[in-house]
């Protein structure tokens, strides 16, 4: 499921992910706060992967991937928080062609991916 983080400026969307993710959190979390959020402008994204198992169904990576190319401008920064190297690999060799800005953090350094989402120009 998705948590949403509290106390982040307007305009920036910072969630965690943990356990079962599926479509109707997509669908019904996700997908509406995003899009509501969009509508004024870009948004930047805090995405936090924490160590427990994050499983997600395969209607959520599909709903993943729907999104973020209908969206693929409309994100002008993400900050990824995990631990798990491979997400941080498989980033890495995407953000030479996203649009937008894009860094990784580990889990220890949450408090600097925070200051980088919410002070990035």
């Amino acid at each position: 499921m998705f948590t949403f983080i509290d106390g982040l400026p307007e305009g920036v969307l910072g969630m965690e992910s943990a356990g079962k993710i599926t479509h109707e959190d997509y669908r019904d979390r996700l997908i509406p706060r995003a899009e509501a959020m969009m509508a004024k402008g870009p948004i930047k994204a805090l995405a936090v992967i924490r160590n427990e198992p994050t499983d997600f169904s395969p209607e959520a990576i599909w709903d993943d991937q729907k999104f973020g190319f209908k969206h693929w401008n409309d994100v002008s920064h993400i900050a990824i928080v995990t631990d798990h190297a491979w997400i941080r690999f498989v980033a890495a060799m995407f953000a030479p062609i996203y649009p937008g800005h894009m860094k990784t953090f580990t889990l220890s350094e949450l408090d600097a991916a925070k200051a980088w989402i919410t002070g990035a120009t």
